[in-house]
């Protein structure tokens, strides 16, 4: 098992000093590096130590590749072997995307090696305050405790990652030392590795305190238990929990159906019982102000709100970066383009007053999006769509970035351009000019998306993303809406209707949106596909539900002509769903991640995931 060692010196933050500068650089002590003995004798040292752990566990969808593109979310620009996962073909000697360059961070190995880092502080933190003289120590002994109920979230937040991806996985709670027995070590059981890491949450969540007692960005009481009830909820569903698990590495024999619900019921009613947390107010029943304030949400640059339980927050030129706009953003900007919502996703958004997008409009034989509505009359598919639809996806002629100086007199409001203007004259076409932010456009057609959508939420339109300019909002892991929604499900699962029904109109009202009319599960499942788009939740939500025959058909995007006809003076579009990705046929392997085979060598002993 492929776990680091960490090496007597410990790097931590590069301390600056002040001192003169007449000896010679041969006689100074680093500044950068200590001891283990320095680091584990000094309150603050040990705190340094901590925090390279929280960016190291919490990476956020930020990168190249986020989950949204191995869902029916988002299409990958570049691919970044996602084709690999989503047609099947992934194998334990082949596991792309997971464990590439742009898609590691939630890893075997990436994981474990934040384990193993956890473990030497958790195996050290409780001799720090022996360093201080008596009259120090209550301060440093109540401060170490806290920070042990942040390594002890930590360790559970990994070990939750890899439990989603791998089910039962090996239970390490003592670092490894050199010479250390690695044969022995076997995955425990589903069952053995979810109530694992539900006691380390309770264990963290008695050290530390509420959210106002915290440094921003730091784990919380709230942030602990927002963990037990994301874990328990993933164990209590069809995936782990209705008797059709393989193995018992992936999930339980013979569960208590009943039970399982019931515990991420109250694991979910934990965080609502704290009475910290509430639904932001995004201005409802005012559409406009809905579709702003929700956008405005993810572009926050700290962590305040009382929606948020915790996440990660970040500097433009400090520390790890956040390259959301010049990852995701359009070409158009020369930005890269990479995560692509797809049509798939967009036509999932409901209408203004709840319908379906499909009661309005139908695809015909050519594939041209026709309108078949009683109520709107538009053609143009984007007209009448959910606020949360304005918020989170950027679509054709949407206003965003004024255009960089050399495109101003051709876009001189900043729309996102993704449509292809044709003039006929004389009964042929004279002229074709392609969007700005089409793959045939003026700027780095290579990075532009192939769906005709980009991501909204999460960029910040005021940023121009570049090497050098980075985002500085925030990525959220733990929301107020996710809880809701966790304890909603659970209550279905307990058929407790009028119960789920209330909290799932709680976040459909907030956005808007009237009570549902659909049946309480489909409802639920449809809330959660659009309120949580982009958050790293639905690949998830897709496996534990066993729907990926439902979900993963073929990925889809849209191509747009107007077409400007001078023999009849007559203007008109059409919006065309297109193909973009071949995804499928399912195998039952991919509702999980293979152990990768390197790891399999280092521990024979270990049994590897159904299907690989």
């Amino acid at each position: 098992m492929k776990l680091t060692i960490n090496k007597i010196w410990l790097a931590v933050l590069i301390i600056f000093i002040g001192a003169g500068c007449n000896k010679s650089l041969l006689d100074k002590t680093a500044q950068d590096k200590y001891t283990e003995t320095q680091v584990w004798t000094d309150i603050n040292l040990a705190d340094r130590y901590l925090l390279d752990n929280y960016n190291n566990s919490l990476t956020g969808a930020f990168g190249y590749l986020s989950f949204a593109s191995i869902t029916d979310e988002s299409h990958d620009t570049h691919a970044f072997g996602t084709e690999n996962y989503l047609q099947g073909n992934i194998t334990s000697s082949n596991t792309s995307p997971f464990g590439i360059w742009a898609f590691n961070y939630t890893t075997w190995d990436a994981m474990y090696n934040n384990i193993q880092k956890l473990n030497i502080f958790l195996a050290n933190i409780d001799k720090v305050p022996d360093a201080y003289p008596e009259a120090e120590k209550p301060g440093i002994t109540a401060q170490a405790g806290r920070m042990k109920g942040e390594a002890l979230f930590l360790r559970a937040f990994c070990y939750t990652q890899l439990a989603r991806n791998y089910g039962g996985v090996i239970l390490v709670t003592e670092p490894f030392t050199i010479g250390a027995d690695y044969l022995s070590q076997t995955r425990a059981d589903f069952k053995e590795t979810v109530d694992f890491i539900a006691g380390q949450c309770d264990d963290a969540a008695a050290l530390l305190e509420d959210k106002a007692g915290m440094e921003m960005g730091r784990a919380t009481k709230g942030s602990a238990l927002a963990l037990k009830s994301r874990i328990l909820l993933f164990a209590a569903s069809d995936l782990t929990a209705d008797g059709s698990a393989e193995t018992e590495y992936v999930g339980y024999k013979g569960a208590d159906r009943a039970a399982l619900w019931t515990a991420a019921k109250n694991a979910a009613k934990a965080v609502i019982d704290l009475g910290t947390y509430q639904l932001t107010n995004f201005g409802a029943p005012d559409a406009a102000a809905v579709a702003e304030n929700f956008y405005n949400f993810f572009k926050a640059k700290d962590l305040s709100s009382p929606e948020v339980i915790w996440g990660k927050l970040f500097l433009k030129n400090v520390g790890t970066r956040n390259q959301m706009n010049l990852i995701n953003g359009s070409n158009g900007f020369v930005m890269y383009g990479c995560n692509a919502p797809t049509a798939n996703l967009v036509d999932a958004f409901e209408m203004a007053d709840g319908s379906k997008f499909a009661s309005h409009y139908t695809i015909d034989g050519n594939g041209l999006y026709r309108n078949v509505s009683n109520k709107y009359t538009s053609p143009n598919i984007y007209y009448n769509r959910e606020p949360r639809f304005y918020a989170t996806i950027l679509y054709d002629s949407a206003l965003w970035l004024k255009r960089y100086a050399d495109l101003q007199p051709r876009d001189p409001l900043g729309i996102y351009d993704r449509r292809t203007r044709v003039t006929i004259q004389g009964g042929r076409e004279i002229s074709r000019i392609y969007g700005i932010d089409t793959r045939q456009g003026p700027v780095d057609g290579d990075d532009g998306t192939y769906t005709g959508y980009t991501f909204k939420k999460y960029q910040d339109n005021e940023v121009y993303g570049t090497e050098a300019n980075n985002n500085e909002n925030v990525w959220i892991e733990f929301r107020y809406a996710e809880i809701l929604m966790n304890y909603a499900e659970a209550c279905l699962g307990l058929n407790e209707q009028a119960e789920a029904a209330t909290y799932i109109n709680m976040v459909r009202n907030r956005a808007g949106l009237p009570n549902f009319t659909a049946d309480a599960k489909t409802a639920l499942q449809h809330e959660r596909q659009v309120e949580f788009v982009h958050e790293d939740i639905r690949w998830y939500d897709m496996r534990r539900w066993k729907i990926l025959n439902q979900t993963m058909a073929d990925a889809k995007g849209v191509d747009i002509i107007e077409t400007n006809n001078r023999d009849n003076n007559t203007v008109t579009t059409t919006w065309r769903q297109i193909f973009v990705q071949s995804r499928g046929p399912v195998q039952n392997k991919m509702y999980w991640v293979p152990i990768p085979i390197d790891e399999m060598n280092r521990a024979p002993q270990l049994v590897q995931n159904p299907g690989y």
